[in-house]
């Protein structure tokens, strides 16, 4: 699969030192999320797999900056510090139902949303 003409651009906000990153996604990225979004579009998707090897989210909640993320405290990340607070990358996918959330880089298994003061 052949992306060129396409430019996505990917950002990237981290709390704890209030930093603003971007990047333009490479194609392999770009291809990961398309053939997900297919497999959920057709109804092939391996909800068992991911259920298993996704990090998890807790206490999270919707964000809004460059574009729409989820905020919360993670765990079984690749890279990541478990217990660390971190915004996710842009939300593709979001099905509360399943607990599943398709982000940019990766699905992440949606556990205790945080929740809200007030209405």
């Amino acid at each position: 699969m052949k992306f060129s003409g396409v430019i996505l651009v990917n950002y990237s906000f981290y709390p704890g030192d209030n930093s603003l990153t971007s990047s333009l996604i490479d194609p392999v990225t770009a291809a990961k999320l398309l053939d997900d979004l297919r497999k959920v579009d057709s109804g092939n998707l391996d909800i068992g797999r991911i259920i298993e090897t996704a990090p998890t989210l807790t206490e999270y909640k919707f964000v809004l900056g460059w574009c729409h993320g989820l905020k919360g405290t993670v765990h079984g990340h690749p890279s990541l510090p478990d217990g660390r607070e971190v915004v996710t990358s842009q939300i593709f996918y979001f099905n509360p139902g399943l607990q599943l959330a398709r982000t940019l880089n990766r699905w992440y298994r949606l556990m205790d949303p945080m929740q809200r003061d007030g209405h």
